[in-house]
């Protein structure tokens, strides 16, 4: 491998604390050292930053529902003008897409913005090779994706016997035949509801013909990864996604991690990583007085280390909405009365996929776009 040297860079470092400084960098073979030899390609930074690539921990990148949003959204290739086949340079391939780019826009827009790394959120586990097809084909930046689990026949009746062994074998085989990162936990039992026309919408509601309950799904994943002691705590997107009132079941959720110590070797300490937040943030009883509730839940995530989450920040313009959450797509579907697409997948999971226009000047979208900034 060659050795780098970056030159004049403003360097920011949160390791070692540096901040801004003005320093050059040197690697060989891939690490940073002391020192490189006079035969080191070169790179001059000056005026510009240069600090490790940012890590996007929640991307919908790759995989099925993905790729079913290209198929199911040709005009998104076109909005605003962002078609850029014309534009090849002779180190890219062609780029399209606005919302739903192609895998090659998807590498190259992460590594303009400084990112090197983007976690794909929810891979069904019997379209795993699909997903890491997708994966393979993304330039520049690395990609991992985390299997679903809180919908799978298979959890449901090892948790219901509150057997945490066996669900942590099942885990354990499914990451690794799966090539998986971690445990991803989308509306726990709602999907699975879903294919009954039901949904879940509190933690202690009971998933159809499984006498479990989301809370309980919640709960025994949460045990048998630190069980595995695993390198990620479990990612849940809760029940009640973009519901009116859905703040106390978003809390409900955080609730279930209390109690428990992270058991790893990573040091780590938190439990449950809220995806999102922002959409699980909202007070009022409706679209009438529908509110942010953003303070009562950072009043809770502050006092919790063993919580994390992801903002979730909506753009005010045109997007594809894309969750293993099957019945809140159908409900977003009946709002804005646009195309709504649907995928079950056996025994694991389901998705939908729907056009949204964030509107600045649609009360419920203002007041979404400003919860993900009081979050932060």
């Amino acid at each position: 491998m060659s050795e780098i040297l970056i030159k004049n860079g403003h360097v920011f470092d949160v390791v070692t604390g540096i901040k801004g400084d003005k320093a050059d960098i040197a690697i060989k073979d891939g690490k940073i050292v002391d020192k490189v030899s006079s035969k080191a390609k070169t790179i001059d930074a000056s005026g510009k930053t240069v600090m490790a690539g940012a890590l996007d921990i929640h991307a919908h990148v790759a995989g099925p529902k993905v790729n079913l949003g290209r198929w199911f959204r040709p005009e998104d290739k076109m909005i605003r003008g962002e078609m850029r086949g014309g534009i090849v340079k002779e180190t890219t391939r062609m780029e399209q897409g606005f919302s739903i780019p192609s895998v090659f826009r998807t590498g190259y827009s992460y590594a303009r913005m400084g990112y090197g790394f983007a976690m794909e959120a929810a891979m069904p586990p019997l379209y795993a090779r699909h997903v890491h097809e997708e994966i393979k084909d993304t330039p520049i930046v690395d990609e991992a994706a985390l299997p679903v689990f809180g919908n799978n026949w298979f959890v449901f009746e090892y948790l219901k016997e509150h057997n945490i062994e066996k669900t942590a074998a099942y885990i354990s085989w499914l990451l690794k035949v799966t090539k998986g990162y971690g445990i991803k936990v989308v509306n726990p039992g709602g999907t699975e509801a879903w294919g009954w026309g039901l949904n879940c919408l509190g933690i202690n509601d009971e998933v159809p013909f499984f006498d479990i309950t989301p809370g309980e799904i919640t709960k025994g994943l949460i045990e048998a990864n630190e069980y595995l002691g695993l390198p990620h705590s479990v990612h849940i997107h809760p029940n009640m996604l973009g519901d009116p009132g859905n703040a106390p079941t978003t809390i409900d959720t955080m609730k279930l991690a209390e109690g428990y110590k992270a058991k790893n070797k990573f040091g780590r300490e938190q439990l449950l990583h809220m995806t999102h937040l922002q959409f699980h943030s909202y007070g009022g009883t409706g679209w009438g007085d529908f509110c942010s509730n953003a303070k009562e839940i950072m009043d809770y995530v502050n006092k919790h280390p063993e919580i994390t989450f992801d903002t979730g920040n909506v753009t005010l313009d045109e997007t594809t909405t894309m969750t293993a959450d099957g019945p809140f797509e159908h409900h977003l579907s009946a709002l804005n009365h646009l195309k709504w697409c649907n995928v079950d997948v056996e025994l694991e999971t389901g998705s939908g996929v729907v056009p949204f226009i964030y509107s600045p000047n649609v009360f419920p979208c203002a007041v979404q776009w400003a919860v993900g900034l009081e979050l932060a």
